[in-house]
This record gives C-alpha cells, structure tokens and sequence, in this order.
C-alpha cells in the first residue's frame, strides 16, 4: 500500500468516528478534517513527508488551524479593503502544549511513522489521544476573538498586535484594543527587527481611528 493510502486508511479508522461526532466533515483531497463553530472554521491537516516511499517510510504530522470569514468581512467593512489573511491562528502540532510524542524503539518521535505494523497500533492510539484531548480543545480556545487577542499579545507575536485590537474591537472592548496597540508599540521599540515592516503603520492607523491618537 501506498504511503499516502496507508495514512488516511489509519487516520479514518482512528479519528472518522469520534471527529465526525463532534461536527468535523473529512476532504480525502485535502487530507483534513474541518467543522464550523460559530463564525469559525476549524481545519485538522495532515501533512506527509515528501521522503515517504512505499514499504519504506510512512511519515505525518498534523497542522491545527481556525479561519474566519466573518473577519475578513469586518475588516474590509472597517477598512476597505481586505485582510492579509482571515487566521485566527495555527501551530504544527508538536508545539501545542501537553502534546504527546509516540515512542518507537524507546526514541520519542516528532513525527508519526507507520510503517511498521506491528508499531502502528500504538502509534495511531497516541495520535489519537492527541487529537481528541489537545488538538480540538487547542481548536476550540482560538475559536474566540477574546481568547485569542490575549493569547497574541502574551505570547508577543510580532506582527499581529494590530490583529489582536481588532478581535478586542468586534467584542467591543475597546479599552483592551487600546492596550493590545500599546504593548504592540513596546514590541516594536523593543525588537524592530522581528515585527512585521507594516505592523508599526497599522498600529498608528488604528491608534487615530479609534482613539484620536
């Protein structure tokens, strides 16, 4: 079997059931899970390795991610024009906290191999338990404009400081937009050379927008 068949045969054995109960609809063209929740979209994408060879290796990870379309029409509603992107955020699925790694031959791996039946089982059961208990709640907290914002700022994304006021400004508070450009001023004076070349230009656009500053 083919590296990408054998993949999502054990990624629809493992995951079909529980994700489709939550609400998740699988694309085999896109390798992905997706759900609608509110105004967002969650995506489950399964990447594999481009060094995957048929009864050699069979290589893959997860890219966890939430969109919205209705940013996108806020955005262009308050700026004219549209976004960049309509991200709320994503994460390779090694960086989420509390993500397990499966062990092969007692080496804890960063990505899933399964090639080897008689190690498949327990790497699939570990993928699962990740996906379930630390992908989709990881999904659900950046489904949420608030929760997001603050995630932004305390993680000190540069860049997305500007982002982070407009998601506090669709929940109408506009106090903490105000600080999200605020610390996104401090970012920028602290380390210019790691902010984005216009995220100091959209901060002082909503600085005067907004507060008349």
């Amino acid at each position: 079997m083919k590296p990408r068949e054998l993949i999502t045969k054990n990624i629809l054995e493992y995951l079909s059931e529980p994700l489709l109960k939550m609400g998740f609809r699988f694309s085999k063209s896109s390798l992905s899970f997706k759900r609608k929740k509110e105004v967002f979209e969650q995506e489950i994408h399964f990447s594999l390795s481009k060094y995957n060879q048929e009864n050699v290796s069979a290589i893959f990870w997860a890219l966890l991610g939430v969109k919205s379309k209705a940013y996108s029409k806020w955005y262009e509603k308050e700026y004219g024009k549209k976004p960049v992107n309509n991200a709320m955020g994503g994460i390779s699925c090694w960086n989420i906290p509390n993500w397990k790694k499966a062990i092969i031959d007692n080496e804890e791996q960063v990505h899933f191999q399964i090639i080897n039946d008689k190690e498949r089982a327990n790497v699939m059961k570990v993928f699962k338990e990740n996906i379930l208990n630390v992908g989709v709640p990881y999904l659900d907290d950046l489904s949420s404009w608030e929760k997001t914002a603050n995630k932004i700022i305390e993680k000190e994304h540069g860049g997305r400081h500007a982002v982070a006021c407009d998601f506090f400004l669709i929940e109408n508070n506009k106090n903490k937009a105000l600080w999200a450009l605020e610390k996104g001023l401090e970012y920028w004076t602290k380390y210019p050379n790691a902010s984005f070349s216009n995220e100091k230009e959209e901060i002082n656009l909503r600085l005067k927008k907004y507060f008349n500053r």
